[in-house]
C-alpha cells in the first residue's frame, strides 16, 4: 500500500510529452530534464525519471515498424478498449475514429479483435474517465488503449488493470509510468515548431502570446514552456508578454484574448495549446478587427483549424495527425500483446499545416502506407 500511494503522488510531479516527425531527438533539446526518482517496480520509471521529452530511448514510428517488421498475428481473438477524453473536442472524435478504422484492415491481416471506444463528458471530468476504465476492467478487456486526463486521474484503475494481468498502452497527452508503452505526439517538438514558424513570420521581433490548456495536463505545460523557450533560446527580440491558461475551453480563450486585444495593442502572434482554444482567440481577434496584424496559431489539426486555414483566417495549426496517432497506438498494443518488444516511448508524426500545404493528403504529409503485414 505503501508503495502505491508513493507511486501515485509521483505520477502528479511527472513533466511529459511525446511524439514528432522529424530527425532530431530527444536528447538534442536544449531543456532541463526533469530528476524525479520513480520505484524500480513501474513499468517506465526510467521514462519518468529523464522526461518523456527527453528519454532517449523513444523512438519515431517509422523506425519502430522498420525494426519489428510486420505485425504478428494474435493466437486468438481479443476485446481491445480505448479509455478517450472527451468528444467534445473533434481532436478526441478523431481519435476515436481512427481507432475504429483500424478494425478491418488489421482484422484483414489476421489480427481479430473488436474494440469499444468510450470517454468522459468533458475534459475536466476526472472521475468520469475513471468510471470508464474500471469498467472496461471488470468486463475483463484482453487490453486497453488510455489517453488520461491528468497524471494521477486514472491511477486506482490502472493498478487494478495490472492486477488483472490486462495489458495497456497510454495514447497521447498525461504520461503514466505504471505502464510500459506510450504513443503519442511530441509536444515538446509541436511547440517548437509552432515557435519557429511564428518567428519567421514576423520576421524574429514583436511581441506574441500564448493561451495553455488545462494547467494539470502535461501537453498544456509542455506546449507552452516549449514556445516560449524557443524564443528564449534562438529569437531574444521576440516578447512572451502574456500566458493564460482557457482549459482547452473556446469561450474562456475569446475571453482571455478580447482582453488582450485592448492589453497588447501591438501583439502580432497568439498561440494555442490546442485547435479549440485557437479558434476562441480568432474570433476575439477578428472582432477587434486585427487579423491582419495579429496571426493565431494552433495545435492539433481539426476540420475545423483546417478550413479556417483555408479560408485565410487561421495562419496555421501544428497537426499531430490524430486519427493516424489512434490506429498507431492500437498497432502497439496489439505488437505488444503479441510478444514484441515494443519501445517505451513511440513518437507518432507532426507537420505544421498553413496555406502552404493545407490542400496536401495527411497521408502523403506523414507518408502513411497502411499496417506492415506478413
Amino acid at each position: 500500500m505503501k508503495k502505491k500511494l508513493i507511486a501515485a503522488l509521483l505520477v502528479g510531479l511527472l513533466v511529459t510529452s511525446a511524439a514528432g516527425c522529424s530527425s532530431k531527438s530527444p536528447a538534442d533539446s536544449k531543456e532541463e530534464k526533469p530528476t524525479t526518482a520513480q520505484p524500480t517496480e513501474l513499468a517506465a520509471a526510467d521514462v519518468a525519471e529523464q522526461g518523456f521529452d527527453y528519454y532517449d530511448g523513444a523512438m519515431q514510428y517509422k523506425d519502430v515498424v522498420a525494426k519489428l517488421g510486420p505485425i504478428p498475428i494474435l493466437d486468438k481473438e481479443i476485446k481491445l478498449g480505448y479509455v478517450c477524453k472527451a468528444f467534445e473536442n473533434e481532436f478526441w472524435r478523431m481519435q476515436k475514429e481512427g481507432a475504429e478504422a483500424a478494425v478491418k484492415p488489421l482484422n484483414d491481416l489476421g489480427i481479430k479483435y473488436s474494440i469499444d471506444v468510450r470517454a468522459a463528458q468533458g475534459e475536466t471530468d476526472e472521475q468520469g474517465q475513471l468510471a470508464v476504465l474500471n469498467d472496461m476492467i471488470n468486463k475483463e478487456y484482453d487490453g486497453i488503449l488510455l489517453s488520461p486526463i491528468s497524471e494521477g486521474n486514472l491511477v486506482p484503475g490502472i493498478e487494478n488493470a495490472l492486477k488483472s494481468d490486462i495489458s495497456m498502452t497510454v495514447v497521447n497527452d498525461a504520461f503514466m509510468p505504471h505502464i510500459g508503452v506510450t504513443v503519442g505526439a511530441w509536444h515538446l517538438e509541436a511547440a517548437e515548431l509552432a515557435a519557429e514558424w511564428v518567428n519567421d513570420k514576423i520576421g524574429g521581433e514583436g511581441q506574441v502570446a500564448i493561451v495553455q490548456g488545462l494547467p494539470k495536463a502535461p501537453p498544456a505545460r509542455t506546449r507552452t514552456e516549449g514556445f516560449k523557450n524557443w524564443f528564449t533560446e534562438n529569437s531574444p527580440n521576440v516578447e512572451v508578454v502574456a500566458i493564460q491558461n482557457a482549459d482547452w475551453d473556446r469561450m474562456k480563450a475569446k475571453e482571455t484574448v478580447d482582453i488582450w486585444m485592448k492589453q497588447y495593442p501591438d501583439l502580432k502572434a497568439i498561440y494555442a495549446n490546442n485547435d479549440t482554444m485557437a479558434m476562441g482567440a480568432l474570433e476575439a481577434v477578428k472582432a477587434a478587427g486585427k487579423l491582419d496584424q495579429v496571426l493565431v496559431v494552433g495545435t492539433d489539426g481539426t476540420s475545423e483549424a483546417r478550413k479556417s486555414i483555408k479560408d485565410g483566417e487561421l495562419a496555421a495549426t501544428v497537426d499531430s495527425f490524430p486519427y493516424y496517432m489512434s490506429q498507431i497506438g492500437t498497432e502497439m498494443l496489439v505488437r505488444k500483446m503479441a510478444g514484441q518488444d515494443v519501445p517505451k516511448v513511440v513518437y507518432s508524426p507532426q507537420a505544421v499545416i498553413d496555406k502552404a500545404n493545407v490542400d496536401v493528403p495527411a497521408e502523403e504529409i506523414i507518408g502513411w502506407t497502411g499496417f506492415l503485414a506478413k
